[in-house]
């Protein structure tokens, strides 16, 4: 379960890579709302920030060792490879803006199933 949450964690992490790279690239390409713009730009500044203490509750959890956070990590760059793969055009300027929030949430929740 915690390996999914890690996938899910990097795939937004990896659609909010993308979605940054094309709105900077592309003329006309970015976010017409200022806030989504924002939020998208600390989504994936932030969102690095919630996977490693996400790793940190693995690595610590009862049972677990250095190993389970470094495979959690792996897992979360699986997830942003396999973002690449899975493009939903329309949906992933609102993902790119909400990576903040769910990887903040995901990180929460990794917390309490690692302290249960």
């Amino acid at each position: 379960m915690l390996y999914v949450i890690a996938v899910v964690m990097g795939y937004f992490i990896g659609t909010n890579a993308m979605v940054q790279r094309r709105a900077s690239s592309d003329i006309g390409a970015s976010f017409a709302n200022p806030t989504l713009g924002l939020l998208s730009a600390l989504g994936g500044f932030g969102g690095w920030f919630c996977i490693l203490p996400a790793a940190y509750f693995v690595g610590s959890a009862d049972g677990s060792g250095f190993l389970q956070g470094l495979l959690f990590c792996a897992a979360s760059l699986g997830g942003a490879l396999i973002s690449g793969l899975f493009q939903i055009p329309g949906i992933n300027y609102l993902f790119s803006a909400l990576t903040l929030f769910v990887n903040i949430g995901l990180a929460v929740l990794v917390y309490f199933i690692t302290r249960a």
